[in-house]
């Protein structure tokens, strides 16, 4: 611990003299102060622009990256600082005012444009690439931003530098054409490259907290590398939560747990694939996205700049002001404001009271004026009921958008300006007292339907997409619903209705062109404000839900049976929904501690604000417990398949991800570059297109086909290929020349892998027409077991060279065998026709190959097994055995199972039919579950809070059944199926309960009797046997469907009428009064007589013990003497 101090102690005397010094002082506060000062850079560079246009790319790419970078979250200082060197760079432009024509030669007869005007054009797109880098990183998990820091770190740095670089070039440029001399212009440069390195060392040293916590952890377990090798260590380091972000409370817990069912194929693969890529390959794959959101930037840049909305009866402010109500705009609210002599700010309530009674009143007529004129314009009287006070919580809500319970002069001027074209105050105020919540009525019904329509869909999608409808059903259905469901609705009308609609669609129609902006793929929460823009975040929370909704529908909708859609299809769209709760659960916390801060009771408060619209999202448990979902009703829609295919929209307009099919030939070509073109000799004979095989041990060869192309590094000293393999494991192979053990020229490869494979070491010499790279190849560098070879060969040609073992036993007659093979491959592929029989071989090799490798998945092989794979692999080339991973992909996809549950007797999870406890489960208020094994559903178990026993009331389910949907109505039907049949074993046991005298004839007359009036006994609708307990009930039939025990054990559930095997049954077991629920009286009847009978057996046996002891008492008295007696 000493030693830790003594060497924090040395580092800290080293660096804190520098880190204290003048010059990192102005850095730091160049950073502190960069929003401050980055409006004042923009307007003078606007001015500058207007005289020099041909600055105006570089201009407009740093005013829309600001506008993004502005909207961000997190407090990332390393990107803070990169955005400060960029200001400082384009600052120097400001510097172009002083030359008023761009066209005037300087000393040397060069103009300023022609000096700027191609490097202006490269800092744009370096402006644009820095900004990706950001976004890029900033969407990084914590967990890979420590373990790639390196990487990222150098990318960052590069651009500093880079941006030095260029404001050195603009200051050595400008000084030039004003002509003040290379050595002034000298001077100023070194002084920007001192601040450089001082820039450079700041920059090591802002690691924040989070990642310095979690960075001591890695080195802890061995340091990035060995943590990257070990995925138990990289899952329970995925799991690390910051200091500040422990003990949160419950709705952030279960908010989490939502978050966390967001990986559709495992959090580790993902994080592996994350950490396995580079920087430039990260930036590369996000550019596609960060380039939709520059262009929405762009846009709305571009309209506020062409489109401000000036509204009748606005005020112009004018710089000298007598007072703050001089400040705003609106001429009603600046004359209220400047009567009720308020400051800066107003108490809400009295604010909006104040403004109701204004309205309200008539003015005083000016001189010369005739009459009264109302304030109020007579097209807006209509709007002066909703300024009552049944309205004023939802007033001041609109004005006091920080709901602080003051109003601003901001807000009042925000909220005004806001309004519609062509729309009063009045009408405004209307349409937040009653108008926004006939709009969220409007859009909360739509996404009911879309959901319904959903969940009618959802049986019936390709087997290949089922399991990524249900998921998404599953982790989007519920959050959403809690939104829709805790909102008080108010039935519309449709007169009112009218005087709102178009802005209403107006904005619906905003929203989506900026969706269709970002091809509806939101990816941040910072992309949702830039969808958005400034307002209250419940104005825009079920348009947007609804849009992403409809959109997400469609998808299904090609689902059900045009396309195979991508796995990632509806994931990626269900981020939208879960960026959209992420701003829910910002302001729920928010509002709830500005509501404790305020003294206000959180609870009372949420049922109100915003009609309700948090309420549920506060506390979840009023809504989703199972007793309050089994009174609930959700809408539900018959499966219409036409109604499904009609209108359905294109492939291309939907989905954001090429299928799988398309995926095979999506890849893109690769060609040499410019930089491998500087490769030495050695590297730059082995660049470019390569296929082969790898061996495993005896076997050739152990893996399908590969193929990869080699480029030249930036400083020529390696080559790397990244590519894919057929199986879709994503590689990287980095290597250089080297002298092999025997002093000849070779080559030393190194290849990883996005998932858990281990590294592999591969040694290699190129053949001397460097047409092939061959050698060996394994796990440990010192001991290469396996064999490989690559050549430039077309890849049919591949496919019937024989193996490495075969040219070591005999080179020519494997020569002869090649050629031969190879030039009857090629005759045969280049063939025009195409018979019958060449497709049957080719489907018969292909179905063989993935039944083997189903098979080594699941079983293993046997030698010859894995010898047969091997043959069938070879006669591959790579693009067919990518289509047979796709299609074994898509028979896997088609077999998976949809999440299920889990068993409470073993824990493991349940196949086939589940059996759930409703007894348990109504105590417990979550559902309680057992196989179908003896062991299991018929266990007595404590369950936690109650003790289960077989006799308890079980429902049987067959079928997939969504939790918070299905199962609170099974269990409402259930229980209405059990209250009938005690009710029905009730009857029955009265009617048996009959006198011992009238057993034999009145007892069975009025029985008959009473058998007239209910109906036959109950018997299996299979077997036709009568219903003896335990037995089933259908709990979804209308009708009253009964089946036995073997029945329904035998035929796993049947058929018959409107009966189907897939309802669920309740599994009756009680014994009532009577061992039998529902039997005839006949039957119940001699079980009394032959009670009455045993009855009457016992009386003759007591009869005889009393005798008995009369008799002994009789004889004891006796001998007691003759004085005594028994009277």
């Amino acid at each position: 611990m000493t030693a830790r101090a003594t060497t924090a102690q040395n580092i800290l005397a080293v660096v804190q003299p520098v880190y204290e010094s003048d010059a990192m002082k102005t850095i730091r506060n160049g950073m502190n102060t960069l929003v401050e000062g980055l409006p004042g850079v923009l307007k003078a560079l606007d001015e500058v622009a207007n005289i020099h246009p041909f600055i105006k790319i570089a201009v407009g790419a740093f005013k829309v990256v600001v506008e993004l970078d502005l909207k961000r979250r997190d407090n990332e200082k390393k990107i803070t600082l990169l955005f400060v060197e960029m200001k400082d760079m384009m600052e120097v432009l400001v510097q172009l005012r002083m030359i008023k024509d761009e066209e005037e030669p300087g000393p040397d007869g060069t103009t300023i444009k022609a000096r700027l005007q191609e490097l202006v054009k490269r800092t744009a797109d370096d402006i644009k690439t820095c900004a990706n880098a950001c976004d890029t990183y900033s969407k990084k998990k914590l967990l890979v931003k420590v373990l790639k820091s390196s990487s990222w770190d150098d990318k960052f740095k590069g651009f500093l530098t880079l941006f030095t670089d260029r404001r050195k070039a603009f200051t050595f440029a400008l000084e030039m054409h004003v002509g003040k001399g290379v050595d002034d212009a000298n001077r100023k440069l070194d002084s920007v490259n001192t601040k450089l390195n001082l820039v450079l060392e700041f920059f090591t040293t802002l690691v924040p907290p989070d990642q310095q916590q979690l960075g001591e952890m890695i080195n802890s377990r061995g340091g990035p590398d060995a943590v990257m090798q070990e995925n138990d260590v990289l899952v329970a380091l995925a799991k690390y939560k910051p200091t500040s972000e422990v003990g949160g409370t419950k709705r952030a817990e279960a908010h989490a747990d939502l978050r966390s069912n967001k990986d559709p194929e495992g959090s580790l693969k993902t994080l592996k694939e994350e950490l396995f890529e580079s920087a430039d390959v990260a930036m590369q794959k996000n550019l596609e996205t960060f380039e939709r959101k520059f262009d929405v930037q762009r846009k709305k840049i571009i309209e506020e700049m062409q489109g401000i909305v000036r509204h009748e009866g606005d005020r112009v402010i004018d710089s000298v002001l007598s007072g703050p109500h001089d400040k705003i705009r609106d001429t009603d609210i600046h004359e209220l404001w400047k009567d009720m002599r308020w400051r800066g700010h107003a108490k809400a309530r009295h604010f909006v009271l104040a403004l109701r009674d204004y309205y309200s009143q008539e003015s005083v007529p000016t001189s010369g004026e005739p009459g009264h004129a109302h304030r109020v314009m007579a097209e807006d009287q209509w709007a002066l009921k909703y300024l009552d006070v049944e309205y004023i919580s939802a007033l001041i809500e609109a004005f006091d958008e920080d709901a602080s319970g003051f109003i601003t002069i901001s807000e009042v001027n925000q909220f005004t300006t806001s309004r519609p074209q062509g729309w009063s105050v009045v009408h405004w105020l209307a349409y937040w007292a009653q108008g926004w919540q006939m709009s969220c009525t409007y859009y909360i019904v739509k996404i009911i339907n879309c959901f319904a329509e959903m969940f009618a869909l959802e049986p019936h999608v390709r087997a290949e997409n089922h399991t990524f409808v249900v998921e998404y059903l599953m982790n989007v259905w519920k959050p959403v619903t809690t939104l829709t469901a805790s909102m008080s609705t108010f039935a519309v009308d449709d007169e009112l209705w009218s005087r709102f609609e178009s802005y209403v669609l107006t904005e619906e129609k905003r929203l989506d062109d900026a969706l269709k902006g970002v091809n509806y793929y939101i990816d941040a929460v910072e992309t949702l404000d830039l969808i958005t823009g400034p307002g209250r975040f419940e104005q825009f929370i079920f348009p947007l839900l609804y849009l992403l909704v409809r959109r997400h529908l469609d998808v299904m909708r090609l689902s059900y049976r045009r396309v195979v859609i991508s796995r990632g299809e509806l994931y990626y769209a269900a981020g939208g929904i879960y960026y959209i709760m992420d701003m829910v659960m910002s302001r729920v916390g928010y509002l709830e501690s500005l509501f404790r801060q305020r003294n206000l009771d959180p609870e009372k408060q949420f049922k109100a604000f915003a009609y309700g619209l948090y309420n549920y999202v506060r506390d979840q448990d009023q809504f989703w417990s199972l007793k309050s979902l089994m009174k609930t009703s959700f809408t539900s829609v018959d499966f219409r398949p036409d109604e499904v295919e009609k209108g359905l929209p294109e492939v291309g307009d939907v989905l954001s991800y090429p299928t799988p099919i398309q995926g095979l030939f999506s890849r893109p070509e690769e060609s040499l570059s410019d930089s491998d073109e500087g490769a030495p000799g050695p590297l730059k004979a082995i660049l470019g297109r390569w296929y082969g095989f790898f061996g495993e041990g005896d076997i050739w060869p152990g893996y399908p086909m590969v193929t990869f192309f080699f480029h030249s590094s930036e400083d020529a000293s390696t080559v790397k290929a990244r590519s894919i393999s057929a199986g879709g494991v994503s590689y990287v192979i980095t290597g250089q020349h080297a002298t092999m053990d025997d002093g000849t020229l070779g080559y030393t490869f190194f290849q990883t892998f996005s998932c858990g494979y281990k590294p592999r070491y591969l040694k290699a010499q190129l053949s001397d027409d460097g047409q092939s790279l061959f050698g060996r190849c394994g796990i440990v560098e010192d001991d290469l077991k396996d064999e490989f070879h690559f050549t430039r060969l077309p890849p049919e040609v591949l496919t019937v060279r024989p193996s490495p073992a075969e040219f070591r036993e005999n080179r020519i007659r494997a020569l002869w065998r090649f050629a031969i093979d190879a030039t009857r491959e090629q005759i045969r592929r280049k063939s025009t026709s195409l018979s019958w029989v060449r497709i049957q071989e080719y489907l018969a090799r292909r179905n063989k190959y993935l039944a083997l490798v189903a098979q080594e998945e699941d079983q293993g092989l046997s030698p010859d097994e894995y010898k047969t794979l091997a043959t069938l692999e070879r006669g591959f080339t790579y693009d067919e055995a990518c289509c047979c991973f796709v299609l074994l992909e898509m028979r896997n996809r088609a077999d998976d199972k949809v999440p299920g549950f889990s068993c409470n007797n073993c824990a493991q999870e349940i196949e086939g039919a589940r059996y759930t406890c409703l007894t348990c489960s109504l105590a417990q208020d979550t559902s309680v579950d057992f196989c179908d094994k003896p062991g299991c559903r018929d266990a007595t178990l404590d369950t936690g809070g109650t003790t289960h026993v077989p006799t308890h009331d079980m429902i049987k389910i067959r079928a997939f059944l969504f939790y918070d949907r299905d199962i609170p109505k099974l269990f409402g039907n259930a229980t209405r199926v059990l209250a009938s049949l005690k009710e029905q074993a009730k009857k029955m046991g009265t009617r048996s309960k009959l006198s011992t005298a009238d057993t034999c004839a009145r007892g069975r007359a009025m029985a008959a009797s009473a058998n007239k009036v209910t109906s036959a006994t109950p018997a299996c609708v299979s077997c036709s046997a009568k219903m003896e307990s335990p037995f089933f009930v259908c709990v979804d039939c209308i009708e009253d469907v009964y089946i036995c025990t073997d029945c329904d054990e035998q035929i796993g559930g049947l058929s018959s009428g409107t009966h189907a095997p897939s309802h669920s049954l309740l599994k009756y077991s009680h014994s009532g009064e009577t061992n039998r629920v529902i039997e005839s009286t006949e039957e119940r009847l001699r079980a009394l007589e032959l009670k009455v009978t045993s009855f009457s057996g016992q009386f003759t046996s007591l009869n005889e013990r009393m005798l008995r002891m009369e008799g002994l008492l009789e004889s004891l008295l006796s001998r007691l003497g003759p004085g005594v007696s028994a009277g």
